[in-house]
């Protein structure tokens, strides 16, 4: 439970990071947005969250994913009584074949590599949030202080 779990916000946070920077403009010269005057009016992705709670987008959200959690709980309940063999987040889902004629210490290497750059990801996203909250709404996040000197915490 604990791994699937790991690695499960590891790739919400891996998406949650990027779509957080695309939706600021910092991947490219225009912000990434979805169409319409709804999505085209959000300033910032800080203030996204309330303004999409309020619009509705996120009830559809929250239903889609409980949904998608339910049947995802449901192997997990067969791997843990032995009906299942599935590896912990495992889904069978490799469409570019990176896993193809890889030899097991390989795929375990990838399988390292994910679940350390989904750990970097859970805090990169976690800062990146905190540096938008104090301040930096737009990207870089710099937090507008005159004059840090002045600070004190």
């Amino acid at each position: 439970w604990m791994r699937e779990a790991e690695l499960k916000h590891g790739r919400v946070a891996m998406l949650a990071w990027t779509g957080w920077l695309a939706t600021d403009g910092a991947l490219g010269p225009v912000p990434l947005r979805f169409p319409g005057a709804a999505y085209q009016a959000v300033p910032n992705s800080l203030s996204a969250h309330d303004i999409m709670v309020d619009q509705g987008s996120l009830g559809f959200m929250l239903v889609a994913i409980g949904i998608i959690e339910v049947c995802c709980a449901t192997v997990l309940v067969e791997v843990s009584k032995g009906e299942s063999d599935r590896a912990a987040g495992d889904f069978k889902l490799d469409p570019l074949q990176f896993l193809k004629g890889k030899s097991d210490a390989d795929i375990n290497t990838m399988k390292l590599k994910e679940l350390q750059n989904g750990r970097a990801a859970m805090m990169a996203f976690a800062g990146v949030v905190t540096q938008a909250a104090l301040g930096g709404t737009d990207f870089p996040y710099l937090v507008p202080y005159p004059n840090v000197a002045e600070v004190t915490w």
